[in-house]
This record gives structure tokens, C-alpha cells and sequence, in this order.
């Protein structure tokens, strides 16, 4: 007897727990992207990204290649313009070089093995801004950060892991 109102206490007190677990907030997935991609030399590999601002979102991604690369988010369309104008083959007035706190170049890891992800080993990331937000893995050399290799380079693969989820008050 003692047992089984020790196990329908502690069955409750977990019910409770979970029960205010989701009151604080959950997040729900509005983007996912698990593939490989390949990037034209002088190109990036775009991924235009929904606004999570509101109440809150967060992005995490991992890529990964055999060669380096740089990642570039971009919060506005208006900073997003200016490296679409230079992959586009004209110069931009400025080179902004996207959210600081996203943008990554890839790091060597292993032998041909390079990778870019978000700070702190993949942890998520809090976008602040109102978007829409556009992910980008560049081949170009924009900013004159990790040219393509040799005068005829060839397209770039790499395997994108990017998740962006929204928060959820209930």
C-alpha cells in the first residue's frame, strides 16, 4: 500500500513538472534543411529563411566540405542586397559581413575536412531581428575570405544541417 502512493506521488509530481514545462514556452521547427549542396564558383548557396522575431527564434547549423568556405546570415534584405550584388558580378558600396553571431568561416577539423557551424559547438543561436533572414554558404570570396581555389575552381559540396525554430508561449 505505502508503495503505490509513493509511485501515484511521484506520477503526479512528473505530471505537474511536465504540465509547467509547457506553460514557460516550446519551440516549434519552421525551417530544416539536412542535405548536400553544391556551390558554383563566384556563387552561394542561398536559403531565404522566415521571420521568427516574434515572440522569439533561433537558428543552429552545422556545414561541412572538403575544402574552405565561409557562412554568412544575413538579417536584413537590405545587408543581403550588397552580396547579392557582388556574387552578381558588380561592386557593392559596402560588404557587411552578416550577423556576427551566426556567420562562421569553416575550420579545418580533419585532413580535407572543413567545418562551420554556430558558436559554442552548434548551440542555437537568438534571432533578434524581424526578417525574412538569408542563409548563405559562399563560394565567391566575398569579402576576400576563403577564394576559390585555382584559376578554374570547381563547385563546392558541402552537407548543410541548419534548423531555425520560432518559440512558443502557451
Amino acid at each position: 500500500m505505502h508503495r503505490r502512493t509513493l509511485l501515484s506521488t511521484a506520477a503526479a509530481a512528473v505530471a505537474v513538472a511536465g504540465g509547467t514545462a509547457g506553460c514557460v514556452g516550446s519551440s516549434e521547427v519552421v525551417a530544416t534543411v539536412q542535405r548536400s549542396v553544391s556551390v558554383r564558383p563566384g556563387q552561394g548557396w542561398i536559403e531565404e529563411l522566415p521571420d521568427v522575431s516574434d515572440p522569439g527564434g533561433a537558428i543552429r547549423y552545422r556545414a561541412k566540405a572538403d575544402r574552405p568556405f565561409d557562412v554568412y546570415f544575413f538579417a536584413s534584405e537590405e545587408s543581403f542586397m550588397f552580396y547579392d550584388t557582388y556574387t552578381d558580378g558588380d561592386e557593392p558600396a559596402l560588404t557587411p559581413n552578416g550577423d556576427g553571431d551566426v556567420s562562421a568561416s569553416a575550420e579545418e577539423v580533419a585532413e580535407d575536412t572543413y567545418v562551420a557551424e554556430t558558436h559554442d559547438g552548434g548551440a542555437r543561436q537568438p534571432i533578434d531581428d524581424s526578417g525574412p533572414y538569408y542563409f548563405v554558404v559562399d563560394h565567391s570570396g566575398y569579402r576576400g575570405e576563403n577564394q576559390p581555389r585555382s584559376e578554374q575552381p570547381s563547385p563546392l559540396d558541402v552537407f548543410v544541417d541548419l534548423t531555425v525554430t520560432r518559440r512558443k508561449l502557451i
